[in-house]
């Protein structure tokens, strides 16, 4: 596919602190003028940067915890419903139950997330990590979500002649692939396939999920890993949420010492997504 997109390689958006905001010739005038005062700027904006993305995190926390709660409430309720004897509630009820209990698991997966974005952000999170076979490990997800998803494919395909062994957090691996595999399906029309592939290759475990879904655009690519972007509706018509999965896939990609890569050939022409987790050596036992 064309027009890639390393992620290291992104461009971060504008930014809307007002120290930044100032123009080029006005701070050439300033360096001039007054160079001490010219470092004292530079040096407040990226005070200022550090408190905006600190502040931003510690809500991201907060609001996240503090929702879990009732959703689990409402959970508990649902979980009471869908329990009740047939003969005492009836079909109609039932189905409401089980409709609520399957909103409730989307937005607390979106809600862990959130929190586990936080913890990445603020190095607070904790990896285990261990030798993984990726391929064993990819093919039982896969198998798992293909279950689940009507009318279409995930297909497993290992490129190599004996196991991918990679040195990784196994629960966080799966969090990276899944999130990466629920994109796939989110962003494809019901009946097509996606094609997941394994390979080591100069050291790490490459692992690519691949769509024929609706794409991505040349200007959004270099963007698509990041917090709240998103480019483009669900095949569903829906709007294809916030793009939190995508950015813990980098996060937890990276702190793993990793690297992300998106690819796509333009709108329409699906996409494929590439994470490169090093591979498990004995130095690592």
């Amino acid at each position: 596919m064309t027009n890639d997109s390393p992620h290291h390689a992104r461009r971060a958006p504008a930014c809307r602190c007002p120290f930044l905001r100032m123009s080029a010739a006005n701070m050439s005038v300033l360096t001039k003028s007054d160079p001490l005062g010219a470092s004292r700027v530079a040096q407040d904006a990226r005070a200022a940067s550090r408190l905006r993305c600190t502040t931003r995190d510690r809500a991201l926390a907060v609001v996240s915890h503090e929702l879990r709660q009732p959703l689990h409430i409402i959970q508990m309720n649902a979980g009471l419903l869908q329990r009740l004897p047939a003969s005492s509630v009836s079909g109609h009820i039932r189905g409401i139950a089980e409709s609520i209990q399957r909103a409730i698991e989307r937005q607390t997966r979106v809600l862990n997330d959130l929190l586990d974005f936080s913890r990445v952000r603020t190095g607070k999170l904790a990896l285990y990590c261990a030798e993984v076979d990726v391929g064993a490990l990819v093919s039982r997800l896969a198998d798992a979500l293909d279950a689940m998803w009507r009318g279409g494919r995930i297909r497993t395909e290992v490129q190599a002649a004996d196991p991918v062994l990679c040195h990784a957090d196994a629960v966080r691996l799966e969090q990276i692939v899944g999130n990466l595999l629920d994109n796939a399906m989110k962003f494809s029309p019901e009946g097509e396939e996606i094609v997941v592939r394994i390979r080591a290759e100069d050291g790490f475990a490459r692992v690519s999920v691949e769509d024929r879904g609706c794409g991505i655009a040349p200007e959004f690519l270099p963007h698509v890993f990041g917090l709240f972007n998103q480019g483009s509706a669900a095949a569903d018509g829906s709007s294809g949420g916030f793009g939190i999965g995508l950015a813990l896939v980098h996060g937890l990609t990276v702190a793993h010492g990793g690297f992300v890569k998106a690819t796509s050939a333009g709108i329409g022409r699906g996409a494929e997504f590439n994470i490169w987790i090093p591979l498990h050596c004995p130095a690592h036992r």
